[in-house]
């Protein structure tokens, strides 16, 4: 059953493709690290933000997290013109905002307080909507002090402020477990801050990038984080607010859509673990890529003694359609645990923080080619400010290849039987880069049109866009568009490059229950009036046999021919019959649902199962003298069938 989510479409242009993603050796950096004071102890701590400069002659602005000699961990701000040579900022203190406990200090007076330890940026973002240098900052804010006891995990939340004078101020720490109006966390795990000892919980980690190219006109500022606790997954998070109050209200991606909140909500992963199994992604960060056209996902995995930066590039922050992570070459290095100061704790790796950036290139986005900053060390102990040049290099995208003979009824996989309005699948390698199906994003701005393309991938059938619901690498279903008679020649262009093309028979009807297969048997995607689906109830709890008289709903494409490309019209349609195990019987109620391709028919269980045996009976539904057909072509090909009991 095909449903849209909503009522809100996805861009559809060309991209570049990446054929490879590399970076160099690493560069060391000269920063102020030692004496005469200030100077700081542990460049850098977190993701490292450039603001470009306003003229070729001024400095890059440089906002990063460190601990400042005889101070704690906070908001530290350099200069360069080099991007190699780091200076104090001219005109900034050395650090403009920090916490109110040192890391390994408590304090009756905040312990209770989100960021009593650690208040350093993850990101530093211009607010599109306000004039020049009103930044955003969006930082690790960290309580090392669960019933007044200090210890190395923390509980971290993201926190949030902002300064109007281009970074030089910033507000002063608010006590209290959700701060004040001018600083306060915008994420916050589910997981509620324990008394007592605990491993490393709550959303760390953060980096930000504003993105003005939402699909619904909103201007959104994206944060992407980690989720620690106990359960996580160690998936990389994203949750996303809309610009234009003085304090945004987030949402976390969660199961497909921005809807949980930001403070307390739960999030899932938007990227796959395809950088390994059993591993952890952290520290990513987001930027625009303008010579691909596309988001740019960067990140840290680490896996059985080694760590790598991995990437991965999305059409849509909307959507947050991310292809699967790749590996950045060059940047895979032994992982070591238990390197801190105390040797008890601390991870050592050539790579955390990795920080993109392009020169010329705009605030959070990037080019072909740029520099990495990040840093040599362990992450609780003694470290060096480094750097490494990356080189992307792309290729025209491959050309979808279609399979001959796949394309089919989209409910029987059988080939041909194609009827306008109804529901198609085509087969091959190569046809989409991720797998997805519509959201209601890609409905947006198309009043009562159906979407023609997602993430870049579209069908033509006769040379006319079809609507497309799912897309693969292998399989895509679409819509077959309506005026198309006889046969219809199917075409994937993927990217802006086309497939060849599969021919199909065009039937006026060709019906195909759509099916529910389990454990190898083709159940019919049905229901009971009693909510419960058709199927063997030794299997799940929700399925239960029929009985003689049941009324059963079944769901269909193909009936027959209906409008293609727009939301349909219910209405009811005439002349259908269902037979199961031989027995033919009117159906008591067929139509057009409101949902794209759909038919319901609603039928009643003859009573002659009373004297018949308990079995799987097969079902086939007919219309103007057009059955559906005896097997359907799942794997294994079989019988659609209904377990009935006397």
């Amino acid at each position: 059953m095909f449903r849209p989510a909503g009522t809100v479409r996805a861009q559809s242009s060309a991209h570049p493709q990446i054929a490879s993603f590399s970076v160099s050796g690493d560069q060391k950096l000269t920063w102020p690290n030692a004496a005469p004071a200030p100077y700081l102890d542990n460049l850098p701590d977190e993701h490292t933000t450039f603001i470009p400069p306003a003229s070729g002659a001024s400095p890059y602005l440089v906002f990063g997290a460190a601990r400042i000699s005889g101070g704690n961990n906070g908001a530290v701000v350099l200069q360069t013109t080099d991007l190699t040579t780091f200076t104090f900022a001219a005109g900034y203190s050395p650090q403009v905002m920090n916490p109110p406990v040192q890391f390994t200090s408590c304090n009756p007076t905040y312990d209770t307080e989100f960021d009593e330890n650690y208040a350093a940026p993850g990101a530093i973002v211009q607010d599109p909507t306000l004039a020049a240098g009103n930044l955003m900052m969006f930082y690790e804010a960290e309580n090392h002090c669960p019933g007044g006891v200090n210890q190395q995990p923390y509980y971290a939340s993201v926190g949030f402020a902002r300064s109007s004078d281009n970074g030089k101020t910033w507000p002063a720490p608010a006590n209290g477990p959700l701060g004040n109006a001018s600083r306060h966390p915008v994420l916050k795990s589910p997981d509620p801050e324990p008394s007592t000892t605990h491993p490393p919980m709550g959303n760390a980690i953060p980096s930000a990038f504003v993105d003005t190219k939402s699909l619904d006109g909103n201007q959104y500022v994206y944060v992407t984080y980690t989720y620690h606790s106990s359960t996580a997954d160690c998936l990389i998070r994203v949750a996303r607010a809309p610009l234009g109050t003085s304090s945004p209200a987030f949402l976390k991606w969660y199961n497909g859509s921005f809807s949980q909140t930001g403070v307390g909500g739960q999030d899932t992963g938007v990227v796959s673990t395809g950088c390994g199994a059993n591993v952890l992604q952290e520290q990513p960060q987001i930027s625009f890529n303008d010579d691909l056209g596309l988001y740019l996902l960067t990140f840290v995995c680490q896996s059985k003694g080694l760590a790598s930066w991995y990437y991965a590039t999305a059409s849509s922050l909307d959507l947050q359609d991310w292809t699967a992570p790749q590996l950045i070459a060059g940047s895979q290095f032994t992982f070591t645990p238990n390197c801190g100061n105390n040797g008890t704790s601390g991870n050592q790796f050539d790579g955390w923080y990795p920080s993109l950036m392009s020169p010329e290139a705009a605030a959070g986005h990037t080019k072909l080619t740029g520099i990495v900053f990040f840093q040599n060390g362990c992450d609780t102990g003694t470290r060096v400010f480094a750097s490494r040049t990356f080189t992307i290099t792309t290729m025209a995208e491959p050309a979808p290849v279609l399979t001959a003979g796949s394309a089919a009824n989209g409910a029987t996989y059988a080939p041909g039987g194609l009827v306008p309005g109804s529901w198609a699948q085509v087969k091959g390698t190569g046809l989409a880069n991720i797998t997805r199906i519509w959201t209601g994003f890609d409905f947006l701005n198309l009043g009562n049109n159906l979407p023609t393309s997602l993430s870049n991938v579209q069908v033509m059938v006769n040379s006319t866009p079809a609507a497309v619901y799912y897309i693969s690498p292998t399989q895509i279903d679409f819509q077959v568009p309506s005026g198309i008679a006889s046969n219809a020649s199917a075409q994937v262009i993927n990217n802006g490059t086309a497939s060849n093309t599969v021919t199909a028979a065009v039937a006026a009807s060709a019906p195909g229950l759509f099916v529910n297969a389990v454990n190898g048997v083709n159940y019919p995607a049905a229901v009971f009036p009693d909510g419960h689906y058709v199927g063997d109830p030794t299997v799940n709890a929700a399925y239960r046999n029929a009985v003689p008289g049941d009324v059963i709903e079944l769901y269909a494409t193909g009936l027959t021919a209906a409008p293609a490309g727009v939301t349909p019209t219910a209405g009811a349609i005439s002349g259908v019959t269902v037979t199961l195990g031989g027995i033919t019987v009117p159906a008591s109620y067929a139509a057009q649902t409101p949902y794209v391709g759909e038919f319901q028919i609603n039928f009643t269980v003859p009573q002659q199962f009373a004297t018949m045996a308990a079995g799987n009976y097969p079902l086939t539904i007919s219309y103007n003298g057009v059955s559906s057909p005896a097997n359907v072509n799942t794997s294994p090909p079989g019988a659609v069938v209904i377990p009935v009991k006397p």
